[in-house]
């Protein structure tokens, strides 16, 4: 019984010379042929190594970037791409095509790889990180680059050509002045790293280099629930800067950063609401909390005023004696105007 496992992970001679043989002077056919006839054998996970780097050195293309670009013409970008021994040309055209060519140029096949943007008419997309082929995941070539949608929206992609099989993972948010040489900088999130979520290795990659990425900023939650509430807001209020005559307040999370600066804010006391007015994240906003529940509501909300002497600028806010209508205090050069908003029916008087 205490012989059983020697003699399980004991190697033949015929094994051994085998595998001596194939180190010496490795090839694909060598590899198969002892894998095949020695499946199990304590010389197969350095077997497959030596499979591993064979696959490898057989699929680096020859083509470089610049022979691609000239043979594929107009387009993104082109790379070389060996497959199976065989040398081809990945074309990708500004409407997202990957043509697949000879190293000639002759069209051999096309793929489509669709925008992914969280927009309904996204920006014109940009190649952030050339196309390039790698194995990020064991022995599988994937392509890999980066594209920008205008200045918001961040993706990556992982595709395999052949298979058609197509990753990609986008973080979108608020555009900020980049820093320190950065081309763009973004701050905000990537709906594929939502918590609970289990997405495909591949997407795990792509995740992994978003947070390594120092030109991709993380949103405080807090401040997601603000940006959320004021999109949120001016969705359904349209036209509340110019001919709406009732609004539709917005219900605000206790955790979102406005709630925060409110609480920080010189308030104005109504009747039945504390209303105050300051700047938060671009916009100028007016929150108000009610006094029996402690609810909070967002109840106006527009851009902030770049140029006080030219455009209009929310100055103040006070209630009218009956305490429940607001009064909204402008300033347009040396013109002055009011709103007023009921408290209690939502209405605008201007």
């Amino acid at each position: 019984m205490t012989l059983a496992p020697i003699c399980a992970t004991a190697q033949t001679r015929g094994e051994t010379r085998q595998f001596g043989k194939l180190a010496g002077n490795p090839t694909m056919k060598a590899v198969e042929k002892f894998l095949k006839k020695y499946p199990e054998s304590v010389y197969a996970p350095k077997v497959l190594n030596i499979k591993d780097s064979l696959i490898r050195i057989d699929n680096t293309s020859l083509i470089g970037r610049e022979q691609a670009l000239a043979q594929a013409g107009e387009c993104l970008d082109a790379i070389g791409w060996k497959k199976d021994g065989r040398e081809h040309i990945l074309a990708l055209d500004k409407d997202f095509t990957l043509r697949i060519l000879s190293p000639d140029g002759t069209r051999e096949a096309e793929r489509i790889i669709p925008i992914y943007s969280m927009e309904d008419a996204p920006a014109p997309a940009t190649i952030s990180i050339p196309m390039e082929i790698i194995t990020p995941l064991g022995n599988r070539y994937y392509l890999h680059f980066a594209y920008l949608n205008g200045a918001s929206e961040y993706v990556e992609v992982l595709y395999l050509p052949e298979e058609d099989i197509l990753n990609q993972a986008i973080f979108y948010g608020n555009p900020l002045k980049p820093a320190n040489g950065e081309a763009y900088r973004i701050e905000g999130q990537s709906p594929e790293g939502i918590e609970g979520l289990n997405p495909t290795a591949e997407v795990r990659w792509l995740l992994g280099r978003f947070w390594e990425n120092p030109s991709l900023v993380p949103i405080a939650k807090a401040d997601l629930l603000t940006d959320n509430a004021i999109k949120w807001w001016l969705e359904r209020n349209p036209k509340a800067e110019t001919s709406a005559t009732r609004l539709t307040f917005g219900r605000l999370d206790p955790e979102s950063s406005i709630v925060a600066a409110y609480k920080k804010a010189r308030k104005e006391k109504g009747k039945s609401f504390n209303a105050a007015l300051f700047d938060i994240r671009g916009y100028t906003v007016i929150c108000a909390a009610d006094r029996r529940s402690g609810d909070y509501t967002l109840v106006w909300c527009e851009p902030v005023c770049m140029d006080t002497n030219r455009d209009k600028f929310l100055n103040n806010i006070y209630f009218e004696k009956d305490g429940n209508v607001l009064d909204l205090f402008y300033y347009k050069g040396r013109i002055t105007f009011k709103l007023r908003i009921s408290m209690a029916s939502q209405a605008v008087r201007r």
